[in-house]
């Protein structure tokens, strides 16, 4: 994404977030899963020690996660609490990595910008995090496969182009993928088996 497409990006997901308004801080949401996520994570206000750190390490780059995205994938790592974790971006990212990591430094951690050959990995990743392009979706598929209750997806840019949206759309209608957040550039799925399977749209 070249920096006028992504400044147009940043335009359009901010109208984007003012249409969806209705959908923030967790009204009418009635999961209690859900709705912990939303207002504990996601809309999170609290100050986590590693944020000054980072901030001073990490500048924002022009066309890479905002601050303040950065910080939610810090909270999202740090509820999900991963043992094991894979970062695939399509370029190196150290800031993403950085992030993720302060959320769980107990975490072993590998990151690749190359599709990842998941059918010979012995352990999966209990979270990955993904921004790689429109390629995600077939490389994912052995992962998919043999997900647990641990598991957990983080898609950068699922309302990037029409291809990236349709795989989204796709991820959703697996039937071990049982709640999907939708933040606009982020979409989340949780592959817990007792949640009821449910998608939310999320002003982020």
């Amino acid at each position: 994404m070249n920096l006028l497409h992504h400044y147009l990006y940043r335009m359009r997901r901010a109208w984007v977030r003012l249409c969806r308004f209705r959908h923030r801080r967790g009204y009418g949401i009635h999961s209690p899963f859900a709705f912990a996520k939303v207002t504990g994570v996601f809309y999170e206000r609290g100050t986590y020690y590693a944020y000054a750190d980072l901030a001073a390490a990490y500048p924002v780059q022009p066309c890479g996660p905002t601050r303040r995205d950065l910080r939610l994938l810090l909270r999202l790592c740090n509820d999900a609490m991963p043992r094991t974790a894979l970062v695939w971006t399509a370029a190196e990212d150290p800031a993403t990595l950085a992030y993720l990591r302060a959320g769980r430094p107990s975490c072993h951690f590998s990151a690749t910008t190359e599709a990842p050959h998941l059918a010979a990995v012995a352990v999966q990743p209990d979270l990955l995090y993904v921004d790689s392009g429109e390629q995600w979706a077939e490389s994912l598929e052995p992962w998919l496969e043999a997900t647990t209750d641990r598991s957990v997806l983080i898609l950068r840019g699922i309302h990037r182009n029409r291809s990236m949206l349709a795989a989204w759309r796709r991820l959703q209608a697996r039937q071990n993928v049982r709640v999907t957040f939708d933040l606009y550039e982020w979409g989340l799925a949780y592959f817990e088996r007792r949640l009821n399977k449910q998608d939310y749209l999320i002003s982020y």
